[in-house]
């Protein structure tokens, strides 16, 4: 059976898991209500988790100089400029965890994954196709009209926002994590307190953080601050008020602070599904961030829409493209992966951002910890293989 798939958005996690699809031979159809594809954004960190994937789906080599390899990650205190700890990430990802790790400009990876699926003759991209509808026979009417193909499966991969999710009875609610993220680029000869412009740098702090990495040929660098803040709009794109930055960073290191007071910020609120929404009816799955929408703290959630599309398709595969048990299979590989990622991301808050004596004990236990013993505590999720999980 060669099932026809119907996708919803047309994102990272859309993309992908079109992509996937159509490499299996299954056709897709992918609805975006976005006139054209573009992203509103800066950097992205790929961990060998998801290159592996997309190398596998033939996107990766499509990036060419666009995405760059950084030296380590490195955690520094923000206060008082100490390096805690280097963790090699740059031809030691590929030989631990056999997939480089990467950062890229988010426009130029959704560049490639549009081009990828151009490219597959059984894809097909509706633009500017709005999806209104709450009862799933119009949801597949209003599909097959647009199309002219009725489908076997409605895959949403329709964002935080999703209106599939949101058809749902008892659907999960998106909800505030309390945190701002803060967005910029910089220029690294700019910022005095990047001693190693190629590294990604954690600037740890009480109730805050910062992260910085090189964005390859652009010449710039990426910097996201995470602070506490309030939701007083939902739009993920907002001018930033330095001003309101600069007094949450007030305490750490000027070679920090002049910088931020200095620069010109977007910003937006964080919000998460925390309880995952993968099912709304028989034939109909939420994948990527409409399904299980998380906080950036563990840098996963470009990975995890990558991962849940590619382990669709593969359900898909060995299910014969029979749905129910495509479905059935897909959301056990995915639900304790996904809950152990999130939980991973609210230890790497309270770690990043913790004060007092626990901030101490922090950073001595990142000090007396070998480069290899911190590399080994990110094998189960950069290791992670979709026929070995």
């Amino acid at each position: 059976m060669q099932p026809k798939i119907a996708i919803i958005g047309a994102g990272i996690a859309g993309l992908s898991a079109a992509l996937a699809c159509a490499k299996l031979g299954f056709q897709t159809d992918i609805y975006e209500q976005s006139a054209s594809l573009t992203e509103v954004g800066a950097g992205l960190q790929l961990s060998p988790n998801a290159t592996r994937l997309l190398d596998e789906l033939g996107v990766l080599q499509h990036l060419g100089n666009q995405w760059y390899e950084p030296d380590a990650l490195s955690l520094v205190s923000g206060k008082d400029m100490q390096t805690l700890c280097n963790i090699p990430i740059g031809p030691q990802a590929r030989e631990r965890w056999g997939a480089p790790y990467v950062v890229v400009h988010r426009a130029d990876l959704l560049g490639a994954l549009t081009e990828a699926v151009r490219r597959e003759a059984i894809c097909r991209l509706h633009l500017g196709k709005i999806i209104a509808t709450t009862a799933q026979n119009e949801l597949t009417q209003q599909l097959t009209a647009i199309s002219g193909n009725a489908p076997d499966l409605i895959v949403a991969a329709d964002g935080v926002w999703s209106r599939t999710r949101q058809m749902q009875q008892n659907a999960s609610a998106a909800t505030f994590s309390g945190s701002i993220a803060w967005r910029a680029l910089l220029h690294h000869k700019d910022f005095p307190a990047l001693e190693a412009p190629g590294n990604v740098t954690l600037f740890l702090g009480p109730d805050t953080h910062l992260v910085t990495y090189p964005l390859g040929q652009r010449g710039m660098m990426n910097a996201v601050a995470v602070t506490p803040g309030g939701a007083a709009s939902r739009n993920w794109d907002n001018s930033g008020d330095s001003d309101i930055l600069a007094g949450h960073f007030r305490h750490w290191n000027p070679r920090i602070t002049s910088v931020l007071a200095a620069t010109s910020w977007r910003c937006w609120p964080l919000f998460e599904v925390r309880k995952n929404a993968w099912q709304r009816a028989s034939k109909t799955l939420l994948i990527g961030d409409a399904a299980h929408a998380m906080t950036p703290h563990a840098a996963q959630g470009a990975a995890m829409a990558i991962e849940d599309a590619c382990t669709l398709a593969a359900c898909l595969k060995r299910s014969n493209g029979e749905i129910s048990p495509a479905i059935d299979a897909f959301v056990s590989l995915r639900e304790p992966r996904i809950n152990k990622i999130r939980k991973r991301g609210d230890f790497n808050k309270f770690a990043y951002q913790t004060r007092g004596p626990i901030r101490m004990a922090r950073d001595l236990v990142l000090s007396l910890r070998s480069p290899g013993r911190l590399a080994a505590d990110m094998d189960w999720i950069y290791k992670y293989r979709l026929d070995k999980p």
